[in-house]
């Protein structure tokens, strides 16, 4: 493969079904469920390990709202019908700190957020091993090094930038081969503790900011951008992923799912990225993985990543892909093709039930798999600001499927009425919001199976 400089950044809490649903016009295995909201919800509810286990047992509904991603964030929908978006990914069946570190080294020795409170773990990560075959990268976390300092051959180290740079150095067209991006607070689409209703407009309009920065440096034709998102955010998705890996907990001592966690968006992209929906089931090793296959990295030991699929195939050099909107240009949203069809979804290739194993640490060494990740006999309650759970009568999570719950049929869903284009103004980074129109369907059938200003008040959160 061709030289490619790979670009991955890293935004939170959002589950597939929440973010994305019109993308089921294109042949995605998302919902639809009518009503979408033309704002993003300004409050947060619960999404550790608790809700999520619960979730998964039937007993805890998760927040059900889904946003309309051609207003909300027209960026991010602009980019998953133009290029690859993955609608089989998922994450860890927790929240922040499991899933930044399954990014970044494709294991977590924890179920719990060590945020605020302080932790690392010596454990191989990317960087390293790209550095080892003499691969440029940087890093470049939020205002607080997190999630890198979780890592401690990187809590030191000199190629640990700020967020802002990141900017300067895509405009001179100076980046490394391998970066790594997080975002601020206020900035990463995390949900807020307080009130802060720009937080989705202020994480997708940096994000649309660096990828334009990246082009004005020249370099959309030889970089590979991956967009995906931590953990699920407490989000119901209506797709169940398969139980890989058990750890134990309070209510199950025999193991519990957390590999897989729910459903995650992933958008891949870049002037040699290929479009269409890609449906085969990964986890967030898979982005390790899709690195190492991207730059002609050798193994890095972890069994979890190397086993893992890639995604590198989804690169064809050559193609030469026309360059998404520039910032705070009018997204103008491509039309859905009138058949979409819908790709097939192999079996998951990976472990199915199984204990998770120990972590592979540097210098040969063993980590524990984790068992910090607390699990209480009764569920979390949904917030006030939340909405009644109504499922959708074929979410088998629920109870038995309902007699229109088929599986996938060979002429793929189809939408309820028509589509149009959806033409859709920028939002401005003030917040502001202009006309849109919006694109509309409904699956038919299931599935199988952030230089930045200071973040905005009420912008601290627990992730």
């Amino acid at each position: 493969m061709a030289h490619q400089r790979v670009v991955v950044m890293i935004q939170e809490n959002k589950s597939t079904d929440f973010y994305f649903p019109t993308l089921n016009l294109w042949g995605a295995d998302v919902e639809d469920r009518g009503n979408l909201l033309k704002a993003a919800p300004n409050y947060d509810q619960p999404h550790d390990r608790n809700s999520w286990v619960h979730f998964k047992m039937g007993d805890y509904p998760a927040e059900v709202a889904q946003i309309d991603n051609d207003v909300v964030i027209p960026y991010y929908s602009f980019l998953a019908k133009e290029f690859t978006f993955c609608d089989h990914h998922f994450g860890v069946g927790s929240n922040s700190t499991p899933g930044h570190m399954m990014l970044v080294c494709g294991q977590t020795p924890t179920l719990r957020n060590y945020f605020t409170t302080r932790r690392d773990w010596d454990l191989p990560t990317i960087f390293t091993h790209a550095e080892k075959s003499g691969v440029s990268w940087l890093a470049f976390p939020d205002q607080q090094r997190y999630p890198t300092s979780s890592f401690t051959e990187l809590k030191q180290s000199k190629k640990i930038r700020t967020s802002a740079d990141f900017l300067k150095l895509a405009k001179q067209g100076t980046l490394p081969d391998l970066c790594y991006v997080w975002s601020p607070a206020g900035y990463d689409e995390h949900p807020p503790r307080g009130s802060n209703p720009a937080y989705m407009t202020n994480g997708h309009n940096l994000t649309w900011q660096r990828v334009d920065a990246v082009i004005a440096g020249g370099h959309w034709d030889d970089t590979v951008f991956i967009l995906t998102w931590d953990d699920w955010g407490g989000y119901a998705d209506h797709v169940q992923t398969p139980g890989s890996e058990l750890v134990p907990d309070q209510l199950h001592p025999n193991g519990f799912q957390a590999i897989g966690g729910s459903r995650i968006p992933l958008i891949m992209f870049g002037g040699q990225v290929d479009q269409g929906i890609e449906s085969e089931w990964h986890s967030h090793a898979t982005v390790v993985k899709t690195v190492i296959d991207v730059l002609g990295l050798p193994a890095l030991g972890v069994p979890r990543v190397d086993q893992a699929p890639s995604l590198a195939s989804r690169v064809r050099p050559g193609l030469n892909r026309p360059k998404p909107p520039a910032y705070g240009a009018q997204v103008q949203q491509p039309a859905p093709p009138p058949n979409p069809g819908v790709n097939q979804t192999h079996a998951w290739k990976g472990p199915i039930n199984v204990m998770m194993p120990p972590l592979v640490a540097n210098g040969g060494r063993k980590i524990p798999a984790p068992t910090d990740g607390a699990v209480y006999p009764k569920p979390p309650k949904l917030p006030s600001g939340g909405h009644p759970f109504q499922p959708a009568q074929h979410d088998y999570r629920y109870g038995k499927a309902a007699p229109a719950a088929t599986a996938r049929s060979a002429g793929g869903r189809k939408p309820t009425r028509a589509a149009t284009p959806a033409k859709t103004r920028t939002v401005s980074p003030a917040g502001h919001r202009t006309k849109a129109r919006q694109t509309k369907g409904r699956s038919q059938v299931a599935a199988k199976s952030r230089s930045q200003p200071k973040p905005a008040s009420g912008s601290r959160r627990l992730r």
